[in-house]
């Protein structure tokens, strides 16, 4: 519902616009159809301007949107986040970001932990994870840079493994 304002200025905008060229267009022939004519193209761009503006600014604070913002927050800062930093980072109102918290936990992307003093919500899904090559037969663990197939002290299979 509150989208519905700001769709019909953009729609009225236009249909204000669409006569005002027309207008435009006439006013070669009788120069008194220009003043209509720029008045309809000045209502018209004004309306369709805020009415825009106002749907690009709900837009931006739709949680969906907020979401995938934290996401691309919590991405540079170690896949943990708290609600003061979303709001200072993104400009949004603290109610927004908690609705953007909430879908996101409901989701399954994020989950809040209490640290010492403050609650931070963490990101297992950015967190880098390792990955090194193990023996299955006496543990000996190799880096990924080295091609070894076989254990070199056992003779057992060396798997790759992700920690």
């Amino acid at each position: 519902m509150k989208k519905f304002l700001p769709l019909a200025m953009v729609i009225v905008g236009g249909l204000m616009i669409a006569p005002g060229l027309l207008f435009l267009c006439a006013a070669i022939q009788e120069p008194k159809r220009l003043l209509l004519s720029l008045l309809l193209l000045a209502g018209g761009g004004a309306l369709a301007f805020f009415g825009g503006r106002q749907l690009a600014r709900e837009r931006a604070l739709s949680p969906a949107y907020l979401a995938e913002r934290i996401t691309g927050l919590a991405r540079t800062s170690d896949a943990e986040t708290t609600v003061a930093q979303a709001v200072a980072d993104l400009g949004a109102p603290h109610e927004a970001v908690l609705a953007a918290f909430d879908l996101l936990q409901e989701r399954g992307e994020a989950y809040r932990e209490k640290r010492e003093d403050r609650e931070v919500y963490v990101f297992p899904g950015l967190m880098p994870s390792k990955v090194v090559r193990r023996c299955a037969y006496c543990g000996n663990s190799f880096s990924v840079k080295t091609p070894v197939h076989k254990c070199p002290y056992c003779g057992g299979v060396v798997e790759v493994e992700r920690q």
